[in-house]
C-alpha cells in the first residue's frame, strides 16, 4: 500500500456519544452503523473540538476483523458500501418544541483504489457531539455494539446504556410514538403499526440483546384502555465485568490452565531433582 496514510494507534475499547446524539433520529444499514462506531475509537471525551478536517483511517482488514469478515475482497467491498451510506446519512437532533436540526456525520472520505483502506473526516459542525463533552454523554462498549446485527438492537442498546446505573442495571420508559423513530421506523411505514413494530422491530431487538449480551430484560407494556401506548424496559447485566462474564470466562480458564501447567512442571522438576534426574 504505497499511499496508505500513517495510521493512528490509539484505539479505545469504550466509545462515547453526547446524549443529544443518542436521542437523535436517523436510519442506516447495520454495516454503516458499525463503521460509525468503529471510527469513534479514535475520539475521547478529553479531545478538544478541532476544525481541521482531520482524516481517520481504517483498513479493510481491520474492518473485516472487527466484524468477522474473513474474505479480503468482501472486506473492502463492505467497507466501501458502509462508507458510501455513512456519507449520505442525515442525523436529526431534537431541539425544543418538537423541532430538529439536521447534520451530516462526515464531511469527506478518501479512497485509494486497490489500496484497501478508507479515510474519513468528521463534519466540523458534528464534532460537538463527540468531542470536548462535559458529562452529558453516554459510554458504550465497542465490543458489545459490534455483536449486535440489527440497527434497532444497537439503537435500543445505546438508550439502555444511557440510563444504566453503576450497578449495571436500569430502566427506560418511552412512548411508542417516540420509540419508533428512534429505532429507525418512519411514520407511514407498515412497521409504524404497533403490531408490526413489535413483531418485526422491537421484540427482535430485545431478543438479540438478551442473546448476544446476556442481559436480563423485562418489558412492561403500558396501555390506555386496550391500546399499547408506551413500554417500560427494566434491565440488568449481572455479568458485566465480573468473574463469570462472557469476556472473562475464557481468560479465567486460560489462567487456570497456565497455572496448572506451571505447578505440574515445578512438581516434576522437584521430583526429578529428588531422585537424581537432570
Amino acid at each position: 500500500m504505497k499511499n496508505l496514510p500513517k495510521l493512528k494507534t490509539i484505539k479505545h475499547p469504550t466509545i462515547i456519544k453526547s446524549n443529544n446524539l443518542i436521542d437523535a433520529v436517523y436510519k442506516m444499514p447495520i454495516n454503516a452503523k458499525h463503521l460509525f462506531s468503529i471510527m469513534l475509537r479514535y475520539i475521547t471525551t478529553k479531545n478538544s473540538i478541532q476544525d481541521n478536517g482531520q482524516l481517520h483511517t481504517i483498513t479493510a482488514e481491520d474492518y473485516g476483523k472487527l466484524l468477522g469478515i474473513t474474505d479480503k475482497s468482501t472486506q473492502y467491498s463492505e467497507l466501501k458500501k458502509a462508507t458510501y451510506k455513512l456519507l449520505r446519512t442525515i442525523i436529526k437532533v431534537p431541539l425544543e418544541n418538537g423541532k430538529y436540526k439536521e447534520y451530516h456525520i462526515f464531511d469527506s472520505a478518501e479512497y485509494a483504489v486497490g489500496e484497501g483502506y478508507t479515510s474519513l473526516a468528521f463534519a466540523r459542525n458534528f464534532l460537538p457531539f463527540i468531542q470536548n463533552l462535559q458529562g452529558d454523554y453516554t459510554k458504550l462498549r465497542l465490543a458489545e455494539t459490534l455483536r449486535l446485527k440489527k440497527f434497532a438492537s444497537v439503537r435500543l442498546y445505546e438508550k439502555m446504556m444511557q440510563y444504566r446505573g453503576d450497578d449495571c442495571s436500569g430502566w427506560y420508559e418511552a412512548s411508542l410514538d417516540d420509540l419508533k423513530p428512534l429505532l429507525g421506523v418512519k411514520q407511514g411505514h407498515i412497521y409504524w403499526k404497533t403490531h408490526y413494530f413489535n413483531a418485526r422491530v422491537f421484540n427482535p431487538a430485545i431478543k438479540e440483546i438478551i442473546k448476544q449480551l446476556h442481559w436480563k430484560i423485562k418489558v412492561q407494556k403500558i396501555k390506555i384502555g386496550r391500546r399499547i401506548v408506551a413500554v417500560r424496559i427494566e434491565y440488568s447485566d449481572p455479568n458485566y465485568g465480573g468473574l463469570f462474564s462472557q469476556e472473562n470466562k475464557q481468560a479465567v480458564l486460560n489462567q487456570a490452565k497456565a497455572k496448572s501447567k506451571a505447578l505440574a512442571k515445578a512438581s516434576a522438576l522437584a521430583h526429578h531433582k529428588k531422585i537424581g534426574i537432570k
